[in-house]
């Protein structure tokens, strides 16, 4: 489990140094960058989640520049912070497909909430994160779960299984367990190639399966978590596996 991992392009210190500020207390800043070479440089060496990029860079749209080379490489959600309200800067930036603008001066609350939407429009999931206090969004192969106010990654792998509790799931890791707004069915079609229901209650991580307990119907993990296996979903789940006579 790790936080968010954004990077900055500001080549202001003054105005780096304001946006890094707010943007730590929720999630983790990366690198911050003062021109593209560096940019590129940290965008390779910390793979970020999300990234800021001031539009112009010593007179130059080096931000433009930079998020379209994030789109030709690994695409991430881009915000694009300026100063600029002139109708030539938002056009030239438009070409690069930013999920959402910052004006400055920056708003505390006002990123925080940018970010939430521009993981959403990334996946064409608007209202997944910035409406709920407990809600968790699929963004390619993980899930970005937001806790209180800061959003957290899981590398769906780490998952060893999943408990619906009426309107909520709990999600459980070997090292922590969040609660979110999900429904079981979603995570089971969201994640049909590793999730596999046990339970009408559970579903379980295939990979994390040590043993299979059919005498008591129980699903041994290997953190030793145990889980439910029910008559309803017996032989599905033993379908996945070659079982030696």
């Amino acid at each position: 489990m790790e936080r968010i991992k954004i990077l900055i392009l500001e080549d202001s210190k003054e105005e780096a140094q304001i946006v890094e500020n707010i943007v730590s207390k929720h999630y983790d800043v990366v690198g911050v960058a003062t021109n593209y070479n560096e940019a590129v440089a940290f965008y390779h060496l910390h793979k970020p989640d999300l990234a800021i990029l001031d539009i112009f860079i010593e007179g130059e749209r080096e931000g433009t520049r930079f998020a379209t080379y994030i789109n030709e490489n690994r695409a991430i959600p881009i915000l694009f912070l300026t100063s600029a309200k002139d109708k030539i800067s938002f056009t030239a930036a438009k070409s690069a497909n930013p999920h959402s603008y910052l004006l400055k001066p920056i708003d505390p609350f006002g990123i925080k909430f940018t970010i939430e939407l521009a993981f959403e429009k990334f996946v064409n999931g608007v209202g997944q994160l910035s409406t709920k206090e407990e809600a968790v969004l699929k963004v390619n192969e993980e899930l970005f779960i937001k806790k209180k106010d800061s959003l957290f990654k899981i590398s769906k792998n780490d998952v060893c299984y999943v408990e619906v509790d009426d309107k909520y799931c709990h999600v459980y890791t070997k090292d922590a367990q969040f609660l979110v707004q999900k429904t079981l069915k979603s995570f089971a079609e969201e994640f049909t190639d590793i999730f596999i229901q046990t339970h009408r209650r559970y579903l379980v991580n295939r990979n994390q399966i040590e043993r299979i307990d059919t005498a008591d119907y129980n699903i041994i993990l290997k953190n030793k978590m145990t889980v439910p296996l029910s008559q309803r979903h017996k032989k599905e789940v033993l379908e996945i596996f070659t079982i030696l006579k």
